[in-house]
């Protein structure tokens, strides 16, 4: 058996992107850059980037309650012109499709497919209802 002097351990070399730089503040004191928030400072941090979702709900359902807003005023001037049969069918189509076109407005403001057209296509819709519309007619032109 041969005598050695023991060799001493070499320290490991640290990268600048395995360990945060060491410095001296005013008081010096030794501070790090990241401030103990290595958990963050790892390269696993990348962020799921998501298509824009599409207004396209939205803006339908803006447009559709729009030309129901149209098909109720033709059918109050139907009624106005003494056309009640033709009238009648028209509003009870407003009717059921304002009932639909809010629930599909609805949907887009909860899918936030145009969430702010969405909106906007549900208070039409609600004043597209006929039962909505002459109470709120009613209520203006009675107190002209």
């Amino acid at each position: 058996m041969v005598d050695r002097e023991p060799v001493p351990a070499r320290e490991p070399e640290r990268s600048p992107d395995e360990f945060p730089s060491e410095r001296a503040d005013a008081d010096g004191r030794e501070t790090s850059e990241s401030e103990g928030l290595g958990v963050f400072d790892g390269p696993g941090q990348d962020v799921a980037v998501r298509p824009p979702r599409s207004r396209r709900l939205g803006v339908v359902t803006f447009v559709l309650a729009i030309v129901l807003l149209a098909l109720d005023g033709l059918a109050l001037g139907l009624l106005a012109g003494d056309a009640v049969g033709p009238a009648a069918v028209l509003a009870l189509v407003t009717l059921l499709a304002s009932i639909v076109v809010g629930v599909v407005g609805l949907m887009a403001v909860v899918m936030r497919r145009g969430r702010w057209w969405g909106v906007a296509a549900v208070v039409l819709s609600s004043l597209s209802n006929p039962f909505v519309l002459v109470w709120l007619i009613g209520r203006f032109v009675s107190a002209v």
